[in-house]
């Protein structure tokens, strides 16, 4: 895949991207399919503006932190496809309306919906294994014939994004959950750690490291974060929240 003109958020310089072209008449049934269930999701009708790939990541791979255009990318999905030999997970990264960042981990056949122009996301870990791969497949929407539809209301009925005055680290905490051993006496060994959050609607996928980007500086801490040979250090906590407002 042809990187030079396309910026320098994947690392196509140190690691191989490729790309599978979908037969046709395939990909025609991908995209009615598809936008059947973006439009229940979404809640108004919508038209397809792109869809792309199949892209192939390779061992070493990383997405530095982006949105996408605006004009077109109103919602957009992520199915993927295939994957192997990775010896790490690697998350995908979506930071929602309050900077909040949420890390999915996904198995082929799992779709991650999301506002790829308005929430930040990213894969800034590297992915890891001898000889690893990931496969996806994109596609993105906007209402019907409406290029503009950034700068209108949202539809009525539109569910308001979660926002809070609190940062993240006061309103969620690692906690043990879950037990993934039993010792020969009986004892619990290996204990999970999640996330639980006062507030159930920031759902499952809450970073475990509480990350919260509240400026252009956090998001350059959290790259050199999870760089390689940089994860024993701990990310950025931030401290005092800020007023957020949905685009």
């Amino acid at each position: 895949e042809e990187w030079k003109s396309k910026g320098v958020f994947v690392n196509w310089w140190e690691t191989d991207v490729l790309f599978l072209q979908i037969p046709w008449e395939m990909k025609n049934i991908y995209q009615a399919r598809l936008r059947d269930m973006v439009e229940e999701w979404a809640g108004v009708p919508v038209e397809q503006t792109v869809m792309y790939g199949l892209r192939q990541y390779t061992q070493g791979a990383r997405l530095l932190t982006h949105v996408d255009r605006q004009t077109t990318h109103a919602v957009s999905l992520i199915v993927n496809v295939a994957q192997g030999n990775l010896t790490e997970p690697w998350p995908v990264e979506v930071q929602d309306h309050a900077d909040r960042l949420h890390e999915v981990l996904m198995e082929p056949g799992d779709v991650v919906y999301y506002e790829s122009a308005k929430c930040l996301h990213a894969r800034n870990r590297p992915m890891m294994g001898k000889n690893a791969y990931y496969v996806n497949m994109f596609t993105h929407y906007r209402p019907v014939d409406d290029p503009n539809w950034y700068s209108r209301p949202n539809p009525e009925g539109t569910p308001a994004p979660v926002l809070s005055e609190r940062p993240l680290s006061e309103e969620c905490r690692l906690v043990k959950k879950g037990i993934t051993a039993t010792g020969p006496n009986g004892q619990s060994v290996g204990l999970v750690e999640a996330v639980e959050c006062d507030n159930p609607d920031l759902g499952e996928f809450i970073s475990p490291s509480l990350f919260q980007a509240l400026g252009p500086e956090d998001l350059i801490d959290w790259w050199r974060f999870t760089s390689p040979g940089r994860q024993d250090n701990p990310p950025p906590v931030q401290e005092q929240p800020t007023t957020h407002g949905e685009l």
